[in-house]
């Protein structure tokens, strides 16, 4: 009775209208995992590096296509733990994340990368709340701090001056001239 609603077509012939595609290849995927998997481990020789325990920082890769072949990659630096001396050092920290991944794949332009700092919900912040609007408009004259040491390079850490053995003058307190010498003559150059 309903045979004019029929479809006299087959319904072989016909392929979906909607077919998967894969909008990242393959090799791009696995180029991607590598990337990552590369730059956790820079951040790992990092810290071990200098000294940071692993648990305080760790970080998340975003890689976005932008164009066809055209990729910005963001790493996210989580603070895991809260640490003042952790993000004095900040700014440091990403340029020596930056110098491993050259140091590691040196083919590779990492300058272009965008580094961000993230701070996990429990990661131990004393800073809960922002301060009065007023506590930004006080100048505090810096401290007189010692230089900063170079980045976060252990070997060149400062060391208190050794305190001058008993019974013996501090080299100020002698005489301007070492005994038993002649002051230092210019002599002409030949």
């Amino acid at each position: 009775m309903f045979d004019f609603l029929k479809s006299k077509r087959s319904k072989n012939k016909y392929t979906p209208s909607v077919v998967p595609v894969s909008v990242t290849p393959i090799p791009s995927l696995q180029r991607s995992d590598v990337r990552r998997e590369l730059i956790r481990v820079v951040l790992k020789d990092t810290l071990r590096h200098h000294g940071i325990p692993f648990g305080w920082l760790a970080c998340e890769v975003i890689i976005i296509a932008r164009a066809p072949g055209e990729e910005e990659l963001n790493i996210q630096l989580v603070v895991m733990k809260w640490n003042e001396l952790l993000l004095r050092y900040a700014p440091a920290m990403q340029q020596q994340l930056l110098l491993g991944l050259d140091r590691f794949d040196p083919l590779v332009d990492h300058s272009k990368y965008i580094v961000s700092w993230r701070f996990s919900p429990d990661c131990g912040c004393p800073f809960a709340v922002m301060p009065e609007k007023t506590a930004w408009l006080q100048s505090v004259p810096p401290q007189a701090e010692e230089e900063p040491l170079p980045i976060l390079d252990r070997r060149h850490k400062r060391r208190p001056p050794k305190a001058p053995l008993r019974g013996t003058t501090p080299p100020s307190a002698t005489h301007e001239q070492p005994v038993g010498f002649s002051p230092t003559q210019i002599s002409p150059l030949l």
